[in-house]
């Protein structure tokens, strides 16, 4: 497939380049030095007539429209509906379905044929649906049952973007009478590759123009993408720069040449004779990289104790022990809390609640959370007060030592009893995961669920475990936190 995929690209005029397809231990498929590569040296250029862009998909379809007037007589003056990623996805899907007779055959056989690391390609289904809760299958019940929360969130997210644009391109199609995409799962498959592998153009030069369909544009090949870019493209699938795998440590610089029209990847880091070079797709932590790429990296720097979640589960939780008190004597009433959580926002301090592995400290954002809500339960005062000594503290100004210590040593309670409960959380999810592997591998597991997607959970999870425990033994050290709920 590289053979191949290095001799078209040669024919369509790319740029030599130092980088071969390789197998590496750690990474799987990627890309290796054929010769040492210097600090500034391209990795890759990619020119022009090799990047698909929206832009170039819409003209495609434009031209297809105006080949066909009288099946698409209704399609005059439209407006071009589709977004960048649906757009791209449509094409892929199509080129896909012609195979050899595709001029891009070359490129689109590079492409993995399966996604199975990817969440999404197993929560997705056989058919198209607009929830993942109709998605019955004994394997997505278990991966969804043995996400993080954070993860669960981004994986409903995500399907629902999925079936928004199967739903959008298909009601474009239908209007433009092109005939609506029917193969389920090649859609799933082009529309994660798309996901995983676009690069970005850079920042819009300007807001993105929605145009109409000009169906007078008559040219000699409608199945042909033109050449040239488009200023509103801000991203683009583009061959053999894909095949390079990400490295938190990788740095590089990016740009689109306007001289020599190619896109370019530019290594800041020097390369070895058969060292694997990497780029960075940028700083996300684990649970991001599994959701959007699929795969973890073992020693990922972003590592982070997400406790949004918590967070809200807790306010929720204190309305509701404050709806059953009932207590003459207690200033807070449960709309209050509703109140301090509007005060955040407002100050947009609500959410991105973390605990860092470098530092194991709660963020600022989860300090100055903390620091408000608890204090109308610890020092039983309305909301009006809480926010107003919250304001005080927040502009830097003093306040009693009795009182900032007390709410100091609650928010510290509240963190060691939070770190307890993930850290025994996480326990059981690895030993639900060892069981699930035990079993995969006697076959006595269910549906079959790809063994790295479950390598990827059991390291998140460890990750987890891991700053739990570490932060509680930082912060009490001598202390045993009986565990409670939030």
């Amino acid at each position: 497939t590289w053979l191949d995929l290095h001799a078209w690209c040669k024919t369509k005029g790319m740029p030599k380049t130092k980088l071969t397809l390789a197998y590496f231990p750690d990474t799987f498929r990627g890309m290796m030095a054929t010769k040492d590569i210097e600090v500034g040296e391209a990795l890759v250029s990619v020119p022009e007539n090799l990047l698909i862009t929206a832009s170039k998909v819409r003209k495609l379809v434009e031209r297809r429209i105006a080949a066909f007037p009288n099946e698409s007589s209704g399609s005059k003056g439209r407006r071009w509906p589709l977004s960048e990623h649906q757009s791209l996805a449509y094409w892929l899907y199509s080129e896909s379905i012609k195979q050899s007779d595709s001029q891009w055959y070359s490129y689109i056989r590079s492409i993995p044929r399966d996604f199975g690391t990817i969440p999404l390609y197993l929560l997705a289904g056989n058919v198209p649906c607009g929830s993942i809760a109709t998605v019955g299958t004994e394997s997505s019940r278990w991966v969804m049952a043995h996400m993080p929360h954070s993860m669960k969130q981004r994986a409903i997210e995500q399907h629902e973007r999925l079936y928004k644009d199967w739903t959008a391109t298909n009601t474009f199609l239908e209007a433009v009478s092109m005939g609506p995409l029917d193969k389920w799962s090649l859609y799933v498959w082009a529309w994660l590759a798309v996901n995983t592998r676009c690069i970005h153009l850079g920042q819009h030069t300007g807001a993105a123009k929605t145009r109409a369909i000009d169906t007078k544009k008559l040219v000699t090949s409608p199945d042909n993408l033109v050449e040239s870019i488009d200023s509103t493209d801000a991203m683009a699938l583009a061959p053999v720069l894909d095949l390079l795998n990400h490295s938190a440590e990788a740095d590089i610089a990016t740009r689109f040449d306007p001289n020599s029209r190619q896109f370019i990847i530019q290594t800041n880091r020097a390369f070895g004779k058969g060292r694997e070079a990497f780029i960075r797709y940028g700083p996300h932590d684990n649970r991001f990289m599994i959701i959007e790429y699929g795969f973890v990296l073992a020693r990922n720097p972003y590592q982070v104790l997400e406790l949004d979640h918590v967070v809200s589960q807790w306010t929720e939780a204190a309305k509701t022990r404050l709806r059953t008190a009932r207590s003459k004597t207690l200033l807070i009433r449960p709309d209050d809390v509703d109140v301090l959580v509007t005060t955040l926002k407002q100050h947009k301090m609500w959410g991105d609640f973390t605990i860092s592995l470098d530092d194991l400290e709660p963020s600022y954002r989860l300090h100055a959370a903390l620091r408000l809500l608890l204090l109308v339960e610890q020092q039983n005062m309305t909301s009006k007060q809480a926010v107003r000594q919250w304001e005080r503290w927040r502009r830097g100004e003093p306040t009693t030592s009795p009182e900032n210590s007390d709410i100091e040593a609650a928010i510290q309670s509240w963190v060691c009893v939070i770190c307890q409960n993930m850290a025994a959380l996480s326990q059981q999810m690895l030993e639900d995961i060892r069981i699930r592997t035990d079993q995969s591998k006697s076959h006595d597991a269910g549906d079959p669920i790809n063994e790295f997607l479950i390598h990827c959970l059991s390291t998140v999870w460890r990750e987890i475990k891991e700053i739990s425990e570490r932060c509680l033994a930082h912060i009490m050290p001598d202390q045993r936190v009986m565990s409670c709920g939030p």
